[in-house]
């Protein structure tokens, strides 16, 4: 589920709040069956990774911020490759 969050934020930039982007994700993944709770769930994760930021104060426009871990895994290929990389260097 992280990787289905993970390229949801790839192509989609702004967001004006956590429960859009939520609801976004949900409506364009019809194929698998996905909950709310899923997601939630993924992008607390990506916080734990430090991926993302999530800051509704800053601007209402850009709630969710990428951090230097997001653009190692989108240069390694993902989520997992990232994971990967990291238990490796453990």
């Amino acid at each position: 589920m992280e990787e289905v969050v993970f390229k949801a934020l790839l192509f989609n930039t702004k967001f004006t709040r956590i429960e859009n982007f939520i609801q976004d994700v949900i409506d364009n993944n019809n194929d698998i069956e996905i909950t709310y709770e899923d997601v939630k769930e993924s992008i607390l994760k990506l916080i734990l990774y430090r991926f993302i930021k999530v800051d509704n104060s800053l601007s209402q426009e850009n709630c969710i911020l990428k951090g230097d871990n997001f653009y190692e895994a989108k240069r390694l290929g993902g989520v997992n490759s990232w994971l990967e990389k990291k238990r490796a260097i453990a």
